[in-house]
């Protein structure tokens, strides 16, 4: 079963990146404004839609077929994950711009932050703001992701602080929840470690990055 998964997967993700290099030519010939914004929305959803297609391959242990790079910095990494969620409006970063994350982890952190802001703004208030922080500390970097929603029952909680740090076989259960069973099949291939708690109004998830994932400034140099 995971074999036939992965194989239409892939076939659906070959599609939509041909789809979004078609549409990357359009954009750079494209001269008329309101045709160009239209032109982006397409590939904001067609970057969606590769997501999903990837989403599948994490649940039936493939492999996405993004290109490590040789370094992103965290508000570059957030800005990626913010073209691949619906809602990016309502997403207000405060990220430090120095902290700079290794290519080996970039393609699987922008994958899992943007499953974390879908998540937040899928759950809270429409027209309420999701916030993103960072905090660096000695053994790495914490993204903090908070949301106004109506947050989960100390049981929810706990069940779903256990999915994360016990990533599951694919399975309906696991399809339903796909959301954070993706994120934490993502946070286990590079020791980072995700983390819901409640706060004053909603929930806020803790992404913690370790500092062998991170690069210094001369590296990129």
């Amino acid at each position: 079963m995971n074999a036939i998964v992965i194989n239409l997967a892939r076939r659906s993700q070959l599609l939509v990146e041909q789809q979004l290099r078609l549409l990357d030519d359009m954009e750079r010939e494209e001269r008329d404004p309101d045709r160009l914004a239209a032109l982006f929305r397409l590939d904001h959803l067609a970057a969606r839609m590769r997501r999903n297609d990837e989403n599948l391959l994490v649940l039936a242990g493939g492999q996405a077929r993004r290109k490590p790079g040789v370094g992103m910095s965290l508000d570059a990494l957030v800005l990626a994950a913010l073209s691949e969620i619906e809602q990016y409006q309502r997403i207000r970063v405060e990220v430090d711009s120095t902290v700079r994350v290794g290519g080996q982890a970039t393609g699987d952190l922008v994958h899992l932050l943007a499953e974390l802001f879908d998540n937040a703004a899928a759950f809270s208030p429409p027209d309420s703001p999701v916030r993103v922080l960072s905090t660096a500390h000695g053994g790495g970097v914490t993204i903090e992701i908070s949301d106004e929603g109506i947050g989960l029952s100390p049981v929810a909680l706990t069940e779903a602080n256990q999915l994360l740090g016990t990533p599951p076989d694919l399975n309906l259960d696991s399809s339903e929840r796909m959301g954070l069973v993706v994120v934490s099949h993502l946070a286990a291939r590079h020791r980072v470690r995700v983390q819901l708690r409640s706060g004053h109004a909603g929930t806020s998830a803790y992404v913690r990055v370790p500092d062998d994932l991170l690069i210094d400034e001369g590296a990129l140099a």
